[in-house]
């Protein structure tokens, strides 16, 4: 061999293994910055434990039959309320020295008095407006008019009824001013959808409350033990502090009965009772956000060199260098422009990145998997078949190997993305991760074209399209209608009011969330995780092919995994602790698959 060649060659690898350094140094630099911003969440979260149970006084006088404010109130006083809310509607309401009366007597009884300016129903996101398009108009109040019914009932906390916020569309600035001077919070109702919410938080965020509430429509389909266990599920998983109890007209105890539990499974929860916790403008340093910028670089790095065969040397180059130019352009954003913005863009590039790393072939297939079973039986795969020695007890133990070092690359994902929305606005979803649809789709892609383009050097060469033309007309018309609809329900699950969860899922959800202290997600344990895992130990058996297509459905879990810490508002605790059980029950369950996959090919007596 020309001494010029192995001079090349030499070089070539003292720069692979430059390259490698660097990406694990940029990796522990992004595992770092979780881990110290993780570790601040958690001792915020810590003091972020107090509950506010309110009721509507409306409610009250409707349901218990008593006109006179006084006695309403004796009655409710065993129920263990916090707070009482006042409505004031510009038709047909209370008039200002009414309500400035009832607001002394509520206060004097030792209850909170919070506000709420109209008298619409709030369940009212985009879809509902259009539907009742050409109904009755929301109530509107002007600044004015809210700021005095502010200065007569003096309430904590004030919340809108109807479709808008009060100074919607052109006064909300005002609007948040006059939260700021008198010192009174907004109630953030969930799934609410009112017009001018997110801006006027977003304008406001240190006086933001975040308020659940199960809406008058949505009442007849809850009883006692599903309302408490909605309400507690508010609080534990997504850090709601303001729980504002609505009650059905004829059904006061059964209000009552409902207030009662849920102070008991509160207090069993370890949550206390009082004024609902509020949160300081903590924000990560910058130098955290640095950190797991240089920590997303790193994967991009890993990824490009993961995919340099397939790309070839100048477009791997490409790709690193595009890498480091992203990380710096993420940098560049938050020191000039806007941190929001930064720090929303670069969680999307971690949410996108590090699930494509975990499951494409180009990282794991020749490389990791073969090491892992030359370990075990003194052979390698070549991309050809396995080692006639493998059993299958060996194929479930390198599977499940694969499936942890694919979290473990998730796991860095995590505190990347737990580094990166470092913010108190988004604890309080004032603002928000953007990109759930595409972060659902973009890896699975992604992963798809990798194994296509990888599992064409595996074996015999492939023949696709002659294949498909073998497939007779209505098995391709079905094969294509199912994947769209896998599609379409996949995609359509990440969000709140576009399809459906099935009864059966939902009495899944409710065993699981009896089971655990925080429900594992079920689209890891029962689909995504099982078929990493079988994918992973079927390509180690010597069906390559088979187990490259299981491989790329297998990316949900992982994706999920990541999605789960994309949710800031949640505890971090409870990400990690759902997070765990689900690795452990879908490895479980992934392995006693793999297992029976193997049986069932019937290849061959390899126990």
């Amino acid at each position: 061999m020309p001494s010029g060649t192995m001079r090349s060659r030499r070089n070539l690898r003292g720069r692979t293994v430059v390259v490698q350094k660097l990406i694990t140094v940029l990796l522990i630099l992004g595992l770092l910055a979780g881990i110290g911003v993780g570790v601040q969440r958690l001792l915020l979260e810590k003091t972020f434990k107090t509950v506010e149970v309110a009721v509507d006084l409306e409610d009250l006088l409707a349901g218990s039959g008593i006109e006179r404010l006084e006695e309403v109130l004796d009655r409710i006083e065993p129920w263990g309320v916090d707070s009482i809310v006042l409505t004031a509607g510009s038709v047909g309401g209370r008039t200002p020295q009414e309500l400035r009366e009832m607001a002394l007597a509520v206060r004097d009884r030792g209850y909170r008095v919070l506000l709420k300016l109209g008298r619409g129903e709030e369940l009212q996101g985009p879809a509902q407006r259009r539907t009742a398009a050409g109904g009755p108009s929301a109530e509107g109040f002007s600044i004015e008019e809210a700021a005095a019914l502010v200065s007569l009932a003096g309430p904590e906390v004030i919340m809108f009824g109807g479709e808008q916020a009060a100074g919607y569309p052109d006064d909300l600035d005002k609007m948040a001013s006059l939260l700021k001077v008198m010192d009174v919070r907004f109630g953030l109702q969930e799934f609410a959808g009112q017009l001018g919410e997110t801006e006027l938080a977003q304008s406001a965020p240190l006086h933001v409350v975040r308020v659940h509430t199960i809406y008058p429509r949505e009442l007849p389909r809850y009883d006692v033990v599903t309302g408490t266990a909605r309400f507690l599920r508010a609080v534990k998983e997504r850090s709601y502090r303001l729980l504002y109890v609505r009650l059905r007209p004829g059904e006061l105890e059964t209000g009552a009965l409902l207030i009662q539990q849920l102070g008991t499974a509160l207090a069993a929860a370890g949550y206390s009772r009082g004024a609902a916790s509020s949160l300081p403008p903590w924000q990560s340093h910058w130098v955290f956000f640095a950190a797991a910028a240089a920590g997303w670089a790193g994967a991009g790095l890993w990824l490009g060199q993961a995919l340099g065969e397939s790309l070839g040397g100048w477009w791997r180059l490409l790709f690193q260098l595009a890498a480091g130019a992203a990380a710096l352009g993420v940098l560049a954003l938050y020191l000039l422009f806007g941190q929001i913005l930064a720090r929303q863009a670069l969680a999307f590039l971690a949410a996108v990145t590090f699930p494509v790393l975990a499951v494409i072939p180009q990282r794991w297939a020749k490389g990791a998997l073969s090491a892992g079973l030359r370990s075990s039986s003194g052979a390698g795969i070549s991309g050809s078949g396995s080692d006639p020695c493998l059993t299958r007890g060996k194929a479930v133990g390198c599977g499940l190997l694969q499936f942890f070092q694919a979290a473990g690359i998730v796991g860095i994902g995590a505190a990347v993305m737990a580094a990166a929305l470092g913010d108190f606005r988004f604890m309080l979803k004032v603002y928000e991760f953007r990109g759930v649809k595409a972060m659902s789709i973009l890896p699975v892609l992604a992963a798809a074209f990798g194994a296509v383009s990888f599992a064409r050097n595996v074996g015999r060469p492939m023949t696709i399209r002659q294949r498909w033309r073998q497939i007779p007309v209505w098995a391709q018309a079905a094969l294509v209608l199912a994947v769209l609809g896998v599609m379409v329900i996949y995609v359509g699950r990440t969000g709140n009011f576009i399809i459906p969860v099935p009864e059966l899922e939902i009495r899944a959800r409710e065993f699981l969330e009896q089971a655990f202290q925080y429900r594992p997600r079920t689209k890891e344990l029962l689909i995504g995780h099982p078929l990493l895992i079988l994918g992973f130990g079927l390509y180690a058996w010597g069906d390559e092919r088979l187990g490259l297509a299981a491989v790329v459905p297998g990316a949900i879990g992982q994706i999920s995994l990541l999605n789960t810490f994309a949710h800031i508002h949640s505890p971090l605790a409870a990400s990690i602790i759902r997070s765990f059980w689900g690795l452990v029950l879908g490895a479980c369950l992934g392995s006693a698959l793999l297992y029976g996959v193997l049986l069932a090919l019937g290849k061959g007596q390899r126990d």
